[in-house]
């Protein structure tokens, strides 16, 4: 019986917790866009609305800040919240995050590599490559940032060029092998 039960939830849980995430980020941008909305239509509005123009909203803004002169003063206002006292290590890493997730113009394919510390062999992926403003450092080296199973946290190593062999996988897939410890091939 135990078994069984297990199992049950073994195969609903996945898509629980996704529509679980779904419904909150949805519930999150009604409870957030209805009320302006409301106040504007009044009786006209219809729930969901709210998510339509969330996502409208969101477009919109995105296509503004890819002009020249709102980029330039998204940097003037990005350079003022850099000097407010706590909020500027908030920031800064909240942004360096979101900038680590962005997908890269050139593909992703050549980021996630094999590297062998003390004869381990670990799967990592490239975050930088240009040590140019820290000479000390050599020219030869790389970051790779070591991720561990379960998404608990992860480290960051510098090796040299030399001890990488790149793997031919997605960023995405290989997070979601670490994930699950490389236990067996994630589900499509």
């Amino acid at each position: 019986m135990k078994k069984f039960v297990i199992r049950g939830v073994i195969a609903i849980a996945p898509l629980t917790l996704s529509i679980g995430i779904i419904y909150w980020l949805f519930s999150f941008l009604e409870q957030l866009v209805a009320p302006p909305m409301k106040a504007i239509i009044g009786k006209y509005y219809i729930p969901g609305m709210g998510i339509v123009a969330a996502v409208i909203i969101l477009f919109f803004i995105g296509c503004i800040l890819n002009t020249w002169i709102i980029s330039h003063i998204t940097a003037f206002f990005d350079r003022i919240l850099k000097k407010i006292p706590f909020f500027k290590s908030l920031y800064k890493m909240v942004k360096n995050v979101t900038h680590f997730f962005q997908a890269s113009p050139s593909g992703e394919k050549d980021k996630v590599v094999e590297v062998t510390i003390a004869g381990q062999t670990l799967v990592g992926f490239i975050t930088r490559e240009d040590f140019s403003e820290f000479p000390s450092m050599g020219a030869d080296r790389v970051a790779v940032y070591l991720p561990m199973s379960y998404q608990i946290g992860g480290y960051t190593v510098l090796v040299p060029r030399s001890s990488l062999k790149p793997i031919d996988l997605s960023v995405e897939d290989a997070l979601q092998y670490t994930l699950i410890a490389w236990a067996r091939k994630p589900e499509e």
